[in-house]
């Protein structure tokens, strides 16, 4: 029996209720995800993969000399960087390919008839990947970290304050990314083919968020110097600034960006250095709030603009 089915003797109800597809959805895609185990273990070792190669790229490369390099070991900031994004990359990808994969195994068509919301559909899929890649990322970055880091530091901060300070940050990040990924999807309502356009979103987001460098590397040119503070506004920026002064550095209570660094550089390079001194945790917070709110709302309407228009095209179940 379907579990979009109350009642296997009465007449299925329209699912027009965002809330009740997204329940329906999650069960489903945790019932079929468990019947293909060899995808689970496919992603934790692609997650463990990354884990080693970007720990022994930071080994090889060591502590950095340059003006925006982190004072402590490369190996330290790209592991932050591989963990943090194993808690949103997965659901991204999944939930940004799910439409086109309903349509695959041929499911859309009685998704559609029974008039079931692709939003619901899109943030079910989120939901229910989030909890597969959070147990990845539970069994495999805290012992890798443990292991690179060593008899460098603790590996966490000493203090609970701390890790609550941490946990409203890394809700906007994934609030923020649910909406990237609602969007991405419902672009593959009309462009069938988005793999591609799917893929470069993340490295661009990535890129932007300080993922393979410190964001402050983009006030190398000194009048550039607004654009980390710019980038650091975005939830999933402050999210991966947060968890990397969390993880390694032990204190979220830091001003975003480091504009200690920026000032060190501007110097060096015979600029004025600024009187700002970054955006503190509260307003940090507050802008989280409202961006992630601002895209959540753009997410909705796009879902809903662009489901509209395939309905009408009558071309939302073929690809």
């Amino acid at each position: 029996m379907s579990i979009f089915k109350r009642s296997p003797t009465t007449k299925d109800p329209r699912l027009s209720s965002i809330f009740d597809v997204t329940l329906a959805t999650v069960k489903r895609n945790l019932i079929t995800d468990w019947q293909y185990k060899s995808d689970i273990v496919i992603q934790f070792l692609w997650t463990v993969t990354n884990l080693v190669a970007y720990g022994f790229l930071g080994l090889s490369v060591g502590q950095g000399t340059g003006d925006f390099a982190p004072n402590y070991s490369f190996s330290l900031f790209l592991l932050s960087s591989s963990a943090f994004w194993t808690l949103f990359t997965g659901n991204y990808e999944e939930t940004a390919f799910c439409l086109r994969e309903e349509a695959a195994r041929g499911t859309m068509g009685y998704l559609v008839t029974n008039n079931v919301d692709t939003l619901g559909i899109m943030v079910g899929r989120y939901l229910s990947s989030s909890i597969k890649f959070l147990a990845i990322f539970l069994v495999t970055t805290i012992p890798t970290f443990a292991l690179i880091k060593g008899a460098a530091g603790n590996l966490l901060p000493h203090t609970a304050r701390e890790f609550f300070m941490l946990l409203p940050l890394v809700f906007f990040s994934y609030l923020f990314m649910m909406s990237i990924s609602v969007i991405m999807g419902s672009i593959s309502l009309l462009v069938k083919q988005t793999t591609t356009i799917v893929r470069i979103m993340l490295y661009l987001i990535r890129i932007v968020g300080g993922y393979f460098f410190m964001i402050e590397s983009f006030a190398a040119y000194g009048g550039l110097w607004w654009l980390p503070v710019v980038f650091v506004a975005l939830p999933i920026v402050s999210g991966q600034y947060a968890f990397r002064k969390y993880l390694i550095e032990h204190d979220t209570t830091v001003r975003f960006p480091d504009m200690q660094v920026i000032n060190d550089h501007r110097v060096k390079n015979g600029f004025a250095p600024l009187s700002f001194t970054g955006l503190n945790y509260g307003y940090m917070l507050l802008i989280n709030f409202v961006v992630s709110c601002l895209f959540l709302l753009g997410a909705f309407l796009i879902a809903k603009i662009l489901t509209q228009v395939a309905r009408r095209r009558g071309t939302i179940e073929f690809y």
